[in-house]
């Protein structure tokens, strides 16, 4: 007899064997039909006789597993056998009347919250053994993605600008939304969404509330711009999803220059409201606007939603503002540090201009001249020391970035690149793993940590990370049909996870991509499920397109990652290897390799 059995849907099956192996590693016996099963015929006798026998019967709630009959036969035999059912949400769905017959009145637990799930197998009398997890010889557990962990989770809609016809302050709505969600991302205590898949919704054909529950939060900002002239009228509310009810709302009027009252008085208020712990530093990075001069402030917030386009145009507009907003406060230390980073960016990706980094260096050194405890300067400081060829500066400043923000996502994040592409990939799994911890739900740093784990060689690490990650993209591709990078993402989370047949059919849905970045990845893709000649083609439009990673364009035709190899010495790969060789040598030669 099985202390647990786990019913779910084959589509969810990464999802279930990881929980299996947690409760293994648990000290629990687990029975779980490998094959995932869910054709009506097919239903094997041994699971008959494994509900039967187990001592709680655990169910995977997705739309996956609402649509599977095996799925409902195995709940019908649990529940008729009076067998204790622990529904484990991956989801947020509503349960179709056969499910939600069965589990009237059953609470719900977070499919990635294992310490709940602990509990509420104690309470059930299932109990694991104590230090089995630690029994020598036996592999540790993989780590449990747990995107809420308890903590109050905050949408911050897009503002929506109500301004008369020829005032468009819509730039302004965005970036008054965007600056919010970054003065509420420091606190601990509370899960915002992040400001590029917030400000995204904008044009989304949903209700608040459809928008919540497809994002698992439960609290959302909602609010409106209008101006006229220099005079302001900011309306903002504190909608609770969960029970539909408003905790509060008040309007602002004030000019421009008010601002960041008008700011530091909605934070307060979210903070008041969810009744949060916030320490003294998590407070005065509410208060701190970096400058006092409203339409510097004003500039960097534009220039923020440039940068956030990741294009080549975007970054030299975002520069070119942050320029602007020097001129206009000459101390303003965090238009020299976001400078910097978009001049970082835009070599790193675009172009290899050796004065860009000349100058990005010198506006992070300013800016932490100006401020020295200014530690997201250390971002662009660690990727401009390992560009010019000092990797030992590059990780210093790293680590001093973590040591000095280690509650912060992007500082783990920055370490995570650096041993990325120093080629210690073992590392670099451990700190995007801190990132997507503090971050669950930022799209760049999971697929950085996916990358990580293939580079590394740790094939199951990559499948479960991928499996976790499948719904996030796809719940992004919901909103976002037509960002190109998450769908080719999206087609190699398929075939890292097994399903092969999927990803082959998302590439021909692919279409025509436009981004470097994108096709490379789409590159990468096609040579790892067997097709070189089309990844080689593609591999040039990467190219063509101004991908300049150099690392990774060198890694692909030399160290023989993609299996590329076996087209050695045809004259296209002879022609692109020559390419690659070319771009390789005008990064070396310009001493910034």
């Amino acid at each position: 007899m099985s202390d647990i059995f786990i019913s779910y849907s084959r589509k969810d099956s990464t999802h279930a064997m990881a929980l299996a192996e947690r409760l293994r590693d648990a000290g629990l016996d687990v029975w779980i039909d490998t094959q995932g099963i869910d054709a009506a015929d097919l239903w094997p006798k041994e699971i008959v006789q494994a509900i039967w026998g187990c001592k709680a019967f655990l169910v995977l709630i997705s739309e996956s597993s609402l649509l599977s009959k095996s799925v409902l036969r195995e709940l019908s035999l649990a529940t008729e056998k009076k067998k204790p059912v622990l529904p484990l949400k991956l989801t947020s769905v509503e349960l179709n009347e056969d499910f939600a017959y069965h589990l009237a009145g059953v609470q719900r637990v977070a499919a990635n919250d294992f310490e709940a799930i602990e509990r509420a197998l104690n309470k059930l009398g299932v109990v694991g053994v104590d230090g089995s997890r630690n029994t020598p010889g036996k592999r540790p557990a993989l780590p449990i993605y747990r995107p809420n962990a308890g903590r109050p989770s905050l949408l911050v809609l897009p503002f929506d600008d109500l301004s008369p016809a020829g005032e468009n302050n819509l730039w302004f709505a965005d970036g008054l939304a965007g600056e919010l969600i970054d003065a509420l991302w420091h606190i601990a205590s509370l899960r915002v969404l992040d400001r590029k898949t917030s400000l995204a919704l904008r044009g989304v054909k949903l209700r608040v509330s459809e928008i919540g529950r497809e994002f698992d939060v439960r609290f959302c900002i909602d609010g409106s711009v209008r101006s006229f002239g220099d005079q302001l009228k900011i309306s903002v509310s504190l909608l609770d999803l969960e029970t539909g009810t408003t905790l509060w709302q008040e309007s602002y009027r004030g000019a421009f220059k008010d601002i960041f009252d008008i700011q530091e008085s909605v934070a307060r208020k979210v903070v008041e409201a969810l009744k949060l712990h916030v320490s003294a530093d998590e407070r005065s990075h509410i208060q701190d606007r970096g400058t006092s001069d409203a339409d510097a402030y004003n500039l960097i917030v534009r220039a923020h939603e440039y940068y956030e386009r990741h294009t080549r145009n975007g970054f030299e507009l975002a520069a070119q503002l942050a320029t602007q907003a020097i001129g206009l406060d000459r101390s303003y230390a965090e238009a020299y540090a976001f400078k910097a980073e978009a001049l970082t960016s835009l070599y790193r990706t675009y172009t290899l201009a050796p004065g860009l980094l000349n100058e990005a260096l010198r506006l992070v050194q300013e800016a932490l001249r100006l401020k020295p405890d200014l530690w997201d300067a250390y971002r662009p400081l660690s990727m401009l020391y390992y560009l010019q060829g000092n990797p030992d500066e590059a990780e210093k400043a790293a680590t001093t970035y973590v040591a000095n923000a280690p509650d912060n996502a992007s500082s783990h994040a920055a370490l995570g690149y650096f041993y990325d592409v120093t080629g210690q990939y073992e590392r670099a799994v451990s700190a995007y793993e801190q990132a997507v911890k503090r971050s669950p739900e930022y799209l760049p740093n999971v697929w950085n940590l996916i990358l990580a784990c293939n580079y590394a060689g740790n094939q199951e690490l990559r499948s479960y990370w991928a499996g976790l990650a499948i719904p996030l993209f796809e719940r992004h591709l919901t909103f976002f049909p037509d960002d190109e990078f998450a769908r080719t993402c999206h087609a190699s989370l398929l075939h890292f996870v097994g399903r092969d047949q999927e990803a082959s059919a998302a590439i021909s849905r692919l279409g025509d991509l436009h981004d470097g970045t994108s096709l490379y990845s789409l590159a990468c893709l096609e040579c790892e499920l067997g097709n070189y000649e089309s990844g080689l083609i593609t591999f040039q439009k990467s190219i063509n397109a101004e991908y300049r990673n150099v690392p990774l364009l060198t890694r692909f035709m030399t160290d023989d990652v993609s299996g590329i190899g076996k087209l050695a010495g045809t004259t296209p790969w002879q022609n692109i290897l020559s390419l690659v060789e070319k771009i390789a040598k005008q990064k070396t030669t310009t001493g910034l390799d």
